[in-house]
């Protein structure tokens, strides 16, 4: 028995009834596991992987089954030597639908996967291994004639921050009982600046994100992880002895953060390590803070340039908006 009519319609390519352009139609999360080298070490890469496309406005849909394809033929394609970074992969998938989406003119990948890595922990003095999430996407898009193409290259990493207004309260009600048992000034401030003062923490998470033209130096994911994890008031370990539990949170209470300090170490950062590329480099921080004595949480978020960091760097008032 066929199971199939002899004509099949293409509903998505009907008129649409009501006629507004959207900026991104696609499929999202695809699971995909992604074979990649760096530095002569393969690693696998459990991945989920966005595509959109532009849809016009007087088309009712795009083929969503295309975007699939696109990702299956392009890492089909790829051998293992050619995978060496997952912002190129993005842009290589990007293409490929744009090519195979009719009257695209503009695509989008992300990426997310599970990352491990070592780095060096200040807290412990020692190398440590943690998970975080490799970030990675890219844009093209058709203008006239040209195509402009950009990739992304980030890491989401968690870490313990140190709330600094808890800490100066505890250390008043520190002072005012040392002044009661007839403590003087001088032997007060020693005391302070010797003993631990009590403060609530935070599980943080820090998210940077730096997009550049594509054919930009490449920016090392390492690199990224490493700015992250300096930033907060200590990386977290996923395992500790008493020694080394008892050096993290003494660590952790000497750096005390708030939210909007780690977005602001973390652009420094990103312009002392880049300020040699390009000025219109777009850098993306998120900041959270998942709170431990409040129902809320904190958040800092900024989108800037590099350009804009080095002028606000430089002492120069820049109101507009970020």
């Amino acid at each position: 028995m066929n199971l199939h009519s002899k004509d099949l319609s293409d509903v998505q390519s009907h008129e649409a009834k009501i006629r507004i352009g959207i900026r991104r139609v696609g499929v999202c999360n695809i699971p995909k596991i992604i074979r990649r080298k760096r530095f002569g070490i393969y690693n696998e890469l459990s991945a989920r992987i966005d595509v959109y496309v532009d849809l016009l406005p007087t088309k009712r849909g795009i083929h969503m089954s295309r975007n699939i394809e696109a990702i299956n033929e392009v890492i089909s394609t790829l051998t293992e030597d050619v995978i060496t970074d997952c912002e190129e992969l993005c842009v290589k998938i990007a293409e490929k639908a744009l090519n195979i989406q009719p009257y695209a003119k503009y695509a989008e990948v992300n990426l997310v996967a599970d990352y491990e890595m070592e780095t060096y922990s200040e807290a412990i003095l020692r190398k440590k291994s943690s998970i975080h999430k490799l970030r990675a996407g890219a844009c093209v898009e058709k203008i006239g004639e040209e195509i402009k193409i950009t990739k992304t290259i980030g890491a989401e990493v968690e870490g313990t921050t140190v709330c600094p207004c808890s800490q100066e309260l505890s250390k008043d009600i520190t002072k005012e009982r040392l002044i009661k048992q007839d403590f003087s000034d001088e032997q007060i401030e020693k005391i302070l600046k010797s003993i631990p003062l009590a403060a609530h923490n935070q599980r943080s998470k820090s998210i940077l994100l730096i997009e550049q033209d594509r054919d930009a130096e490449r920016i090392e994911l390492e690199d990224v992880i490493q700015i992250l994890e300096s930033s907060m008031s200590s990386p977290v370990h996923e395992v500790l002895k008493r020694k080394d539990e008892q050096a993290v949170v003494l660590y952790a209470h000497q750096n005390p953060v708030f939210v909007e300090d780690v977005v602001r170490s973390i652009l420094h950062k990103v312009y002392e390590h880049y300020k040699d590329r390009s000025p219109d480099t777009v850098i993306s921080v998120k900041q959270i803070n998942y709170e431990s004595i409040h129902q809320h949480n904190a958040v800092a978020e900024v989108k800037t340039t590099l350009q804009r960091i080095k002028k606000q760097l430089n002492g120069f008032e820049d109101n507009e908006n970020y």
